[in-house]
């Protein structure tokens, strides 16, 4: 059963200045119930551990996908992923853009991004 709301989510992460370990676990609840290939907290625990373990999850998750991480390492780490559906720029791809600010959120935030536009029926 889906609880988690998943817009409001989406748009406190890409609000987020710094660090904040509770939205941190919203979104990893979030993962866990809407991504089908995060099938454990634990595994919601490793795709927010770092960014390996996020891009781990895209590849299970969106397999055959585009990524683009861009960021810095300042104070306020604002990290931009851009995930494209293929390797192509057409204009008819889907396309999933958030940021974060760590590569984790970032990464994790687009994927959900994805994700609630299939739940809504956007392909």
């Amino acid at each position: 059963m889906v609880t988690t709301d998943l817009n409001a989510i989406l748009s406190r992460c890409e609000a987020a200045t710094a660090p904040d370990p509770a939205l941190e676990a919203e979104l990893r609840t979030a993962l866990h119930e809407h991504a089908s290939s995060v099938e454990s907290a634990a595994d919601a625990d490793l795709a927010m551990a770092s960014a390996d373990g996020a891009l781990a999850m895209v590849a299970k998750t969106l397999p055959g996908w585009s990524i683009i991480l861009r960021g810095g390492t300042g104070p306020a780490g604002h990290w931009h992923c851009v995930l494209r559906e293929g390797e192509g720029q057409h204009d008819d791809q889907t396309v999933a853009a958030a940021r974060g600010n760590t590569p984790a959120m970032a990464i994790a935030t687009a994927t959900l991004k994805a994700i609630a536009g299939f739940e809504a029926g956007y392909r």
